[in-house]
């Protein structure tokens, strides 16, 4: 058996159950996000960071601190875990009270900052406006909105960006307290040209309603074909590359990791530097029954300690399948468990699953 130790928030290597030990139930958990798009020249940890799971005053706190900055765009980089947590540390953070997981490194693609509007251009010019910084800890029906959207997209992967109509703008600068909202929105849209309307509310009696539109976009990185796949090839990881894509509807947003589709078979002919669909690919078994597969854990209670051990299949299953998998090579110490297949020949277990 051998041992990979991914070290999160230790300066010294956790073993064994020392691991699950010192994971309390109040650690805030960072996850390092695997792509983000960024306008501008500064990328900060709230770009490369997902603080959904973590104290909402850290988010406010250092979610605006820059991880890199005096970059010149367009241009790419990469944020490493441990960058992140480097920078965590220069920032004075008590990182026995944090957790940072997620990817290994983040790749960022910065773009130039969107010139802002000035005063007094024609509104005929410009009839859509971006969405306005406030100072930190100022809420605005603008901010209201954008958190609203965005959590709505957050699976999705990628950034999100959005432009409100100029019709509402002053209320977009309403802030809260003192005024509170209400707001109802299509559900069933999330990206292209959205409608809100919202009850404004000041000292518990309703002021007005008014109406806001917003054209949400997501800008993302997706799997391409760096070679054309043809039909009934296999899909290899030297025939994938990432590309970014802005999408305007939730149609299809694309696949997010090689994992998903290497060792699927094509269906559908895929020239070089076009997106690929599910529609494209043919579904196939990525582990047999009877066949070994590399299964990856964790130590029970903790996931700063990694496990990658040999089993022999009892079921066949395609990426996302939960199949059974006997770990042991002898009667003594046989053990059956269950996984979900990730890769080719590969099952992950879930925390605390070894």
């Amino acid at each position: 058996m051998r041992l990979l130790l991914r070290i999160s928030l230790f300066s010294v290597a956790l073993a064994g159950s020392a691991a699950a030990d010192l994971i309390e139930k109040d650690v805030s958990r960072l996850k390092l996000r695997p792509q983000a798009y960024v306008r501008g020249d500064v990328v900060t940890l709230s770009d490369v960071l997902n603080f959904t799971r973590a104290d909402p005053r850290l988010s406010a706190e250092i979610g605006d601190e820059p991880v890199a900055a005096e970059l010149i765009a367009p241009t790419e980089t990469e944020i490493t875990h441990d960058q992140v947590v480097r920078r965590l540390e220069e920032l004075g953070v008590n990182l026995s009270r944090i957790l940072v997981s997620g990817a290994l490194s983040c790749h960022v693609t910065l773009e130039p900052a969107q010139a802002e509007m000035l005063p007094g251009e024609a509104a005929d010019e410009a009839p859509l406006i971006r969405a306005r910084s406030y100072e930190a800890g100022a809420t605005t029906l603008a901010d209201v909105l954008r958190a609203r959207i965005e959590d709505e997209l957050a699976s999705a992967g990628g950034t999100v960006e959005i432009e409100f109509e100029r019709a509402g703008q002053e209320f977009l600068e309403l802030t809260t307290p003192p005024f509170d909202f209400s707001i109802r929105g299509d559900r069933g849209r999330k990206l292209g040209l959205r409608e809100f309307n919202i009850t404004l509310r000041r000292d518990g009696r309703v002021q007005r309603t008014v109406r806001i539109g917003a054209r949400a976009k997501l800008v993302k990185q997706v799997l391409v074909a760096a070679k054309p796949l043809n039909i009934g090839a296999y899909v290899r990881r030297e025939s994938l590359d990432y590309a970014t894509r802005i999408f305007t509807s939730g149609h299809d947003l694309g696949i997010n990791y090689p994992e998903q589709i290497i060792g699927q078979r094509v269906k559908k002919f895929v020239p070089v530097g076009q997106m690929i669909h599910v529609d494209d690919l043919k579904v196939v078994d990525l582990v047999r029954r009877s066949q070994p597969v590399t299964v990856v854990g964790s130590v029970s209670g903790g996931d700063s300690v990694s496990i990658r051990i040999t089993g022999d299949a009892l079921d066949s299953g395609g990426y996302g399948d939960t199949i059974r998998v006997r770990l042991g090579d002898s009667r003594e110490n046989y053990r059956e468990v269950r996984g979900v297949v990730s890769g080719v020949g590969t099952v992950r277990l879930a925390d605390g699953g070894l």
